[in-house]
């Protein structure tokens, strides 16, 4: 199935189209698709492909649908079957899971490597978004990250992928980090790394709780605190939007012992990403979130910000997964 490279208004019978075709037919129609992020960032978790394979493995069985494979290069955009840990997963995933939408980030331009990661997508007839510096914010001062080489980065890819065969299975995503525009905005700003008419198909934003915010606060994040700035870039650029990431670690040491406003908290932001409109007048027009990621995994200091923490968690996020795959 192809689609255009920005779905910004267009409807189905009232319904927000997808920019994937769905893995699976979904048994109630929804705005949004719903996947999981599997990963071996904590030092608990050995950082392997095989233990990689084994945490996707576990999630998937979790959901019993597509959940995505989402993959984070530190270089040059990496290709199946080179010998480092990305290029490794590419080949699994590409040999085991055809199905699954593949995200990959890199942060390393490299236009002859992005043509050849095309070729392998249209040949093996994959689904797959590319991303350039995820969470480019607080790399500011990085050259390859800068905003403008940023932005040139984007023209040039989607000069790239919109001339290869591929171009109809392929989306290029944007990825900005929710707290650093929060907390760090007098640098880095989000409207430093867009512009107008944008060459990226979409803009997701990485969105996180606990740990992070001020521990004094006795809430998750609202769905404005965490969209707000989604909004404002479809207001001011037409970008649609998406979360690339989503989590929190539950305060079942204080105001959450029992997880039930947790639980609670899925299903709000959830339905809110699926139809802004629910969340206050200034969301009125606002398509839905393309996607919503959760992060089922460790952070990078051992915190659990997966749903796997309660069960009801999982329970209120399966049925979604289920109905709309990414």
């Amino acid at each position: 199935m192809a689609y255009p490279r920005r779905l910004t208004s267009m409807l189905l019978a009232g319904v927000a189209l997808s920019p994937f075709p769905a893995a699976t037919a979904p048994a109630v129609a929804s705005p949004t698709r719903f996947g999981v992020i599997a990963a071996t960032q904590g030092p608990a978790e050995p950082d392997t492909w095989q233990n990689f394979v084994r945490l996707y493995e576990v999630q998937r069985a979790r959901y019993g649908a597509p959940i995505g494979i989402r993959l984070f290069s530190p270089g040059k955009l990496s290709l199946p079957g080179e010998p480092g840990m990305v290029g490794r997963l590419l080949a699994w995933a590409i040999r085991e899971h055809p199905e699954e939408l593949i995200t990959i980030s890199h942060r390393e331009r490299d236009d002859a490597r992005l043509r050849q990661f095309l070729d392998v997508v249209d040949a093996k007839g994959l689904r797959a978004s590319v991303i350039y510096f995820h969470e480019a914010q607080p790399e500011w001062h990085n050259p390859r990250a800068a905003p403008p080489v940023y932005r040139e980065t984007y023209r040039a890819y989607r000069h790239i992928i919109d001339r290869h065969p591929a171009h109809s299975r392929v989306t290029l995503e944007k990825n900005l980090m929710w707290y650093w525009q929060r907390y760090n905005s007098r640098r880095a700003d989000w409207h430093e790394y867009v512009e107008q008419d944008d060459p990226a198909d979409f803009l997701s934003w990485d969105t996180y709780t606990f740990p992070g915010v001020a521990p004094t606060q006795t809430h998750y994040s609202t769905p404005d605190d965490f969209f707000k700035y989604a909004r404002d870039a479809w207001n001011e650029f037409g970008l649609p939007w998406a979360i690339g990431e989503i989590g929190s670690a539950v305060q079942s040491h204080s105001w959450d012992r029992d997880g039930r406003h947790f639980v609670a908290w899925v299903r709000q932001v959830t339905a809110a990403a699926a139809n802004p409109a629910s969340i206050d007048a200034s969301y009125a027009g606002m398509p839905a979130a393309r996607f919503v990621k959760w992060w089922c995994a460790l952070d990078g200091d051992d915190h659990d910000l997966g749903l796997d923490q309660k069960p009801g968690a999982v329970d209120a996020y399966r049925p979604l997964v289920k109905a709309s795959p990414l």
